[in-house]
């Protein structure tokens, strides 16, 4: 028999061997010294189950809230999900409504607390707590037909396609707190708390039928082993056997999918080592070796040229956002893991002339550097060369090495000491500002400036750059350098590769207006596997300039007052006065100081 509404007691039924039974504790903060519970022996082994016990605050004496959504369903036929969705909203339940069923001690080895509050034939109401990095694995819902799940903090959540063999991230998301979510039958999700806060949630579940668990005979993807685990209880990581029914073939998941798996199971499985749980060693191992395994090259590879086109440019906005927030959350957890490497700088540069700087290099700068002494009648040998944002110095070994400059006649200068640090492994090289830097003004032959360095100043300054640059300069002097057109994001590929395959950044851009100029901001994640292992670098947002042609053209025109001429840096055609861009999206400036 149902009981009396005024006093429903939360049901006695154990729904997980391990947590379900650990005595509801209201927050730390909220509990007074007088309500601090005794010590449980049980507790010293965090892989212990604990032993049943009821909870101190029954339903009844909670507000009306879950109270509303027991009468509904009791005097309602089977709902769809989003109908209790509605249901849920209606009710306008409260965290603190919550607290008598919170489990924020629950075991290391449980992926989150999970307390059932009430329970009848066809639905029961259960209880999540989840403490900072708690997450589920990837899971259904047994027979559950129909549910909805309401959030109390910043949850992650994830929603998975599942075919015969085959199984991919759909969607992962923020979801806010107090916001409710569907449960259908069909739903393969993940939720857990990415955050600094613990939370609960509240998880309400219904089906026509009577079975003896709701969410029995749920589905938990083991996703490294590709095994399917049929569980009663918690949907949790790394699961002893004596927590399974049993196990079936498992769909092989695409790679963000594998590696955000990897990834938490990594992170659970630490916790229990470092809980002294000695199950969680093996595998522990396992899971982080495969984290970084050279096999993902091929996967990453495979997928990145299915999903873009021959220029580079992603074909699949879905996947792409997908990808790119798993190889952020790798980047995070190797960041975390190893802490920074004693080269950083050294292993960024290397990557930076792997997919910049020599693609570049290649492709168009060294074509417009000759193109440049020769138009101008430059002999190269007997020219003082400055280099303005001279990076890793790579170009500028180019000039030396190729079009026979005077390597003592050649000086690099960049702000980043970092970067002076790596050219000087290549050329003379000093750190330096362009708006300061007064190294033998006035008695320099070229100023060179490659990588449009100038679209990284601050773009008040422009114009000052400009006039400063013109003034290191001998009269009769020539700048030569790169530039990008307002619209260079039409060309601007999503994926890069090195030469050898065995870098590939991933690029984001977006066009970004501030205070009336124009912007390109690219989100970049570089991923390396120079050394063997995969290596993952979120290397931030990284924003340039965008001014016009004219506004170019015109700022060279007023600092050198001699030539100024601007050419397409790809096909060397000359730019006409009033072009607002070029095929290439990419230009040279060449000025000759009056």
């Amino acid at each position: 028999m149902i009981p009396p509404t005024d006093d429903l007691r939360p049901s006695p039924e154990r729904t997980s061997s391990v947590s379900v039974g650990r005595s509801p504790a209201l927050p730390s903060a909220q509990r007074s010294p007088e309500e601090t519970p005794p010590a449980d022996p049980t507790t010293l082994d965090p892989a212990r189950p604990s032993p049943e016990r009821t909870p101190s605050v029954s339903v009844g004496r909670s507000p009306a809230t879950l109270s509303h959504i027991i009468h509904t369903l009791q005097n309602s036929g089977p709902l769809r999900p989003a109908e209790l969705r509605r249901l849920v909203l209606e009710a306008q339940v409260k965290q603190e409504d919550l607290l008598p069923w919170a489990d924020f001690e629950h075991p290391v080895a449980d992926s989150y607390g999970r307390k059932l509050a009430y329970k009848e034939d066809h639905f029961e109401i259960m209880v999540m707590s989840w403490l900072p990095g708690d997450f589920s694995s990837l899971h259904d819902h047994g027979f559950t037909q129909y549910g909805a799940v309401q959030v109390f903090g910043a949850a992650e959540h994830a929603v998975f396609h599942v075919e015969e063999d085959s199984i991919r991230t759909l969607a992962r998301w923020t979801l806010q707190p107090g916001e409710v979510v569907s449960v259908s039958h069909s739903l393969v999700h993940q939720m857990g708390n990415p955050g600094t806060e613990r939370f609960l949630s509240l998880h309400v579940y219904g089906t026509p039928e009577a079975p003896e668990s709701i969410t029995g005979e749920a589905r938990v993807f083991d996703l490294h082993r590709q095994v399917i685990q049929r569980v009663n209880g918690g949907v949790f990581f790394a699961l002893p056997s004596e927590e399974v029914i049993r196990e079936e073939p498992g769909p092989e998941p695409d790679f963000p999918t594998h590696l955000r798996y990897l990834i938490e199971v990594q992170r659970r499985l630490q916790r229990m080592a470092d809980a002294g749980i000695q199950r969680a060693e093996a595998p522990l191992l396992d899971t982080l070796q495969a984290l970084s395994s050279p096999a993902h090259r091929e996967r990453i590879t495979c997928c990145l040229r299915d999903r873009t086109d021959a220029n580079g440019h992603s074909t699949d906005s879905v996947y792409w956002k997908i990808i790119n927030r798993e190889l952020r959350e790798m980047a995070a957890f190797q960041r975390g893991h190893t802490g920074p490497a004693a080269d950083a700088f050294h292993r960024y540069a290397e990557l930076y002339d792997a997919v910049i700087c020599r693609p570049c290099l290649h492709d168009f700068m060294a074509a417009y550097l000759r193109f440049f002494f020769h138009e101008t009648q430059t002999p190269p040998a007997q020219t003082r060369i400055l280099s303005i944002g001279c990076g890793t110095g790579l170009v500028e070994a180019h000039i030396i090495s190729e079009l026979g400059a005077d390597p003592q006649k050649l000086l690099g200068m960049d702000i980043s000491p970092a970067m002076v640090a790596e050219a000087q492994r290549r050329i003379h090289a000093v750190q330096g500002d362009i708006f300061t830097f007064d190294t033998e003004t006035g008695n320099w032959d070229v100023a060179f400036s490659g990588l449009n360095v100038f679209h990284y100043l601050d773009h008040r300054r422009f114009d000052e750059a400009v006039r400063h640059t013109a003034s290191l300069l001998r009269s009769g002097g020539w700048f030569i350098g790169d530039f990008i057109t307002p619209d260079h994001i039409r060309w601007y590929p999503n994926v890069l590769f090195s030469a050898d395959g065995k870098v590939i950044s991933l690029r984001t851009p977006h066009l970004v207006e501030d205070s009336g100029a124009l912007f390109q901001e690219s989100e970049i994640i570089n991923i390396s596997f120079q050394q063997g292992p995969m290596e993952v670098t979120d290397a931030g947002r990284h924003r340039r300039y965008l001014p016009a042609l004219h506004r170019v053209r015109s700022s060279f025109e007023q600092a050198f007052g001699g030539t100024v001429r601007l050419f397409d840096a790809h096909s060397l055609a000359p730019i006409p006065a009033d072009a607002d861009s070029c095929a290439s999206t990419r230009y040279v400036v060449m000025a000759q100081k009056k």
